[in-house]
């Protein structure tokens, strides 16, 4: 029989629950903590890859304007633009590989597959596009998320919600695109044009 002045040499039930206890607290903490870390890994992670798509899909639209041809059909200025959208010819090919010759480009506000709003870019090779409208090689899309997309045009500092290169007799000066995201966050996108001369061959 043990005296009772002797030392205990086990854990009592309740030290047992108290441990328990603890152990359970701190295993929380340590999970709360962790969880939290990961979303904003996640957080950064997403806003980082936002960027480079803002970025990737300004750098194709100031690629493609940056090129705008005039002189290619007919020696004819073609340059359409409205709100909604905007019609032009370009030595920019939105595929790397498939360079050479003209391109007709539509950029629009679209959907995806899942009817998401988005920027995108038709293209055609056919320049001659009056035949075929709607006629589309490639799509594809460069800003994803938008809800709203705003194309104006201008000239100095002269600005306009519509342009047509054959009334006008010369292609804007300048573009700017006013997205609206789903978060509600806007952007502005201010492109410059530069005018490439183009010649077809005389057969």
């Amino acid at each position: 029989m043990r005296s009772s002045g002797q030392a205990s040499a086990g854990f009592t039930l309740l030290e047992l629950v108290v441990a328990i206890g603890l152990t359970s607290l701190l295993t929380v903490v340590a999970y709360s903590s962790l969880n939290i870390s990961l979303k904003a890994v996640g957080r950064g992670q997403v806003a980082a890859e936002r960027l480079q798509e803002l970025r990737v899909g300004q750098n194709i639209l100031d690629r493609s304007l940056s090129s705008t041809v005039r002189g290619s059909l007919a020696d004819k200025i073609y340059f359409i633009g409205d709100p909604r959208q905007m019609r032009f010819f370009t030595l920019e090919p939105l595929e790397a590989y498939n360079l050479g010759g003209v391109y007709h480009w539509r950029v629009l506000l679209g959907q995806d597959e899942a009817g998401n709003g988005v920027l995108a870019v038709e293209q055609t090779k056919n320049v001659n596009w009056y035949r075929d409208p709607e006629g589309v090689e490639v799509r594809q899309i460069i800003i994803s998320g938008v809800a709203e997309a705003h194309f104006t045009y201008g000239t100095g500092g002269d600005e306009f919600e519509n342009w047509d290169a054959k009334k006008v007799r010369s292609l804007p000066e300048w573009v700017k695109v006013n997205l609206t995201f789903n978060n509600q966050q806007s952007l502005v996108l201010m492109i410059p044009i530069h005018v490439a001369e183009f010649r077809p061959k005389q057969r």
